[in-house]
């Protein structure tokens, strides 16, 4: 049983602790993914609350038949696709209109470290989504091919495809940039 298991069951138990950690393993990186479907790091972290949130009032059992951070995954998944919806609703301007001055420093830039991580992190924003999102949950955060099926809901083959796809449009984009620079 990973961390993230452990530190969710004794918040289960009654030790509130135990979700402070959650939010502290594994909320950065929850942000970074459910950016691949939102494509703003400001709704994302709201998203990412929102996943959060649930955990919290609706206490859902974890079955441990995948990883934890599988399980997280797939609930953030569900909490941006609830959150699309729910501003699609509300018909907003496109969010393309507004610009953020925020601090300087942002979630980004504290995850991914040195130059070559920013450059890939964005170059994979350019991917098509599925293609970023499938990169991400494989080569960021580790998961294995069957726990990336489960978060994106696909079946095996779709995902080796997705995958393959995914490293040839990767490779294409960085070999774009480098002829621009």
């Amino acid at each position: 049983m990973d961390n993230g298991a452990s530190s969710y069951l004794r918040f289960l138990d009654g030790d509130k602790e135990g979700f402070v950690e959650l939010v502290e393993e594994y909320r950065n990186r929850l942000v970074l993914f459910i950016d691949s479907f939102v494509g703003d790091m400001h709704l994302s972290e709201e998203a990412a609350d929102d996943a959060f949130m649930q955990l919290y009032v609706k206490k859902p059992r974890y079955k441990s038949e995948y990883s934890f951070k599988a399980w997280l995954y797939t609930i953030g998944k569900n909490a941006a696709l609830d959150y699309l919806r729910r501003l699609k609703k509300r018909r907003y301007a496109p969010i393309d209109d507004y610009v953020y001055l925020s601090d300087k420093t942002d979630i980004e830039a504290e995850y991914i470290q040195g130059e070559e991580n920013i450059v890939l992190h964005n170059t994979m924003r350019k991917l098509k989504k599925e293609y970023a999102q499938v990169l991400y949950l494989i080569y960021f955060e580790g998961l294995s091919n069957q726990e990336a099926e489960k978060v994106m809901g696909k079946s095996s083959r779709q995902i080796s495809d997705l995958i393959y796809r995914a490293k040839q449009a990767l490779r294409a984009e960085l070999e774009r940039g480098e002829r621009h620079e």
